[in-house]
């Protein structure tokens, strides 16, 4: 009887270290709420913030000047707690309106923890260069043959004019109707000399100065290399035109 009961307790200290007092059970939604605590999420609208603070500082922009629109946030996972900051850049380098895509670094407390990738739509509204009314080839364009107006220009080219100053003194190369916005490719400079024209070559070097009568071979505006014609030797040179009579042969 005192071994049975020796053995009950042997038993009973055996099965009491072997098997512990069972645990609770692990509530997941708590276990979840704990490892949330320890990170924090970004919202789209900040992507949207940051896209179009890049914007307005490359493309010299107010904010009114710029509509972002079909944002797309690509890999924003929460990021550990901490002071957050933010790199965005363009991986490869295009015109900053129409469809638009960015790169974001986000670090936490300096230290980069991940990165994101956003796409969206600009538009970008600026004041732009347009014609007054019907203008031929070859007229020099004046200040009333023109008006600002202000345009989206992320469904025009990259090349048109954005100053009247750019366009006045010019001439057109071709005919342009009236309410076009004007381009670069449609202007350029009123020439200085004309093909046949007559002109004086200066030829200049130290303290001797030579000049002969010649004619231009080409049209020529202001500061560029035109050919010309010795008149007494009919040696063809090319000369800088520096007036509507004048070109200076570089040395």
């Amino acid at each position: 009887m005192i071994k049975t009961r020796h053995f009950i307790i042997l038993m009973a200290c055996f099965l009491g270290i072997c098997f512990p007092p069972e645990a609770e059970p692990v509530n997941r939604k708590d276990l979840r709420e704990t490892v949330k605590q320890g990170c924090q999420s970004i919202p789209e609208v900040k992507f949207q913030e940051i896209l179009k603070e890049y914007l307005c500082k490359r493309l010299g922009k107010e904010k009114s000047d710029i509509i972002v629109s079909r944002l797309k946030v690509f890999g924003n996972r929460p990021v550990p707690a901490g002071k957050i900051s933010f790199q965005p850049f363009q991986k490869e380098k295009r015109r900053l309106e129409g469809y638009v895509r960015l790169i974001v670094i986000i670090s936490v407390n300096g230290v980069a923890k991940n990165r994101v990738k956003l796409s969206g739509w600009v538009d970008a509204f600026e004041s732009v260069v347009v014609t007054n009314h019907n203008i031929k080839k070859g007229t020099t364009i004046k200040k009333d043959d023109l008006y600002l107006t202000r345009k989206n220009i992320s469904h025009l080219p990259p090349n048109i004019l954005t100053d009247m100053g750019q366009a006045i003194g010019l001439t057109a190369k071709n005919n342009i109707k009236a309410d076009s916005v004007l381009k670069k490719w449609m202007l350029e400079k009123s020439p200085a000399v004309d093909k046949g024209d007559l002109v004086t070559i200066v030829a200049e070097s130290c303290d001797i100065k030579v000049t002969v009568p010649g004619r231009s071979l080409e049209r020529g505006s202001l500061g560029e290399l035109i050919r010309v014609q010795n008149s007494m030797s009919k040696k063809e040179i090319y000369a800088r035109v520096i007036s509507n009579s004048t070109v200076v042969v570089d040395f």
